[in-house]
């Protein structure tokens, strides 16, 4: 039989993993959002709550926390004092206030609780890491990625001005709102040995948060890594560059597809099948969250991860 689930913010992400939660079979949802409103693309209903206490009080197992950035933590750990596991949305928080005794509650309940960086679960970056795992390029040197995307034609539907993306106290910002490219940079290079970058606010956009940002790492195997992150390119832009002592790995986004090359000669091209739908990277990060939620060990090495992004975000504002 499938758990009860509870989903905390019921915005587009909400409703995407809503929408996924059905297709895998799980019925028995019920919703905690800020107002009791129609879904925009769900017309089936739901039981909804504007408490949090009450929802809980149905006693779900598992909670999707894809509210507002600044409230996920608050939301979290009343999930878990609730014994769900909990799933979520990135980025874990926008400060690291209360971080140790949230990790202290997690070991504690016995929950498992993980992050959605869904692009881990790309076809072309499972093969990128492959590829690096098995050094085909040889010792990593440089990570350099680009990520750019015009904020107000994100959500045609909704006006860019109150979205929490550009609102400086709910978390958003494009450093911590496209923060998968720091998660990437994490997962190919290793651990942290410095940290540095610039940002600033230099266009019309109506948001009170930088619009662009260059993050600088350096790693403690001796790699670096520039991030460079905007809301503002017209058209979208979004790749990345694997530069190894033996050969360079290219990743784009929009081509789905990422080549290496050896000794300055292509080697090999993976595409993507055309089958392939973005929401599939969803499905599967919930899949995996799903699986291991009957882990008796709860493992927080995502949780750690996800501060440590934080981390890189509040050096580079200079918190």
């Amino acid at each position: 039989m499938k758990k009860k689930v509870l989903i905390c913010g019921v915005g587009s992400i909400g409703e995407r993993h809503l929408k996924n939660l059905l297709s895998l079979g799980y019925s028995d949802i019920i919703l905690f959002r800020s107002k009791n409103k129609k879904l925009r693309t769900i017309k089936k209903k739901f039981p909804t709550f504007t408490n949090l206490s009450k929802a809980l009080n149905e006693k779900p197992e598992i909670a999707i926390i894809s509210n507002p950035t600044h409230l996920h933590l608050k939301t979290v750990m009343k999930c878990i004092q609730s014994k769900c596991h909990v799933f979520i949305e990135k980025p874990i928080s926008h400060n690291l206030t209360g971080y140790k005794k949230f990790k202290e509650l997690i070991i504690k309940n016995k929950r498992h609780v993980e992050v959605g960086y869904m692009m881990r679960y790309h076809p072309c970056i499972i093969q990128i890491k492959k590829w690096i795992d098995k050094r085909k390029i040889g010792k990593i040197l440089h990570f350099k990625s680009e990520w750019g995307e015009y904020l107000p034609g994100w959500h045609p539907w909704e006006d860019y001005k109150i979205s929490y993306a550009g609102k400086k106290e709910m978390g958003g910002g494009p450093i911590l709102t496209l923060s998968h490219d720091i998660d990437l940079s994490l997962f190919f290079c290793g651990e942290i040995k410095n940290v540095s970058g610039n940002f600033n606010s230099s266009s019309e956009l109506k948001v009170n948060t930088e619009d662009f940002a260059d993050i600088l790492i350096s790693f403690k195997s001796g790699a670096c890594a520039n991030i460079h992150l905007n809301y503002l390119s017209r058209p979208a832009s979004r790749k990345i560059n694997i530069i190894g002592s033996k050969g360079q790995i290219l990743f784009d986004y929009y081509k789905n597809q990422a080549k290496m090359y050896i000794d300055g000669k292509h080697s090999k091209t993976y595409k993507v099948s055309k089958k392939f739908n973005r929401n599939d990277l969803f499905v599967d990060e919930i899949k995996h969250f799903l699986n291991k939620i009957n882990n008796k060990n709860p493992n927080v090495e995502n949780i750690d991860n996800a501060f440590k992004i934080v981390k890189i975000a509040n050096i580079v504002k200079g918190y």
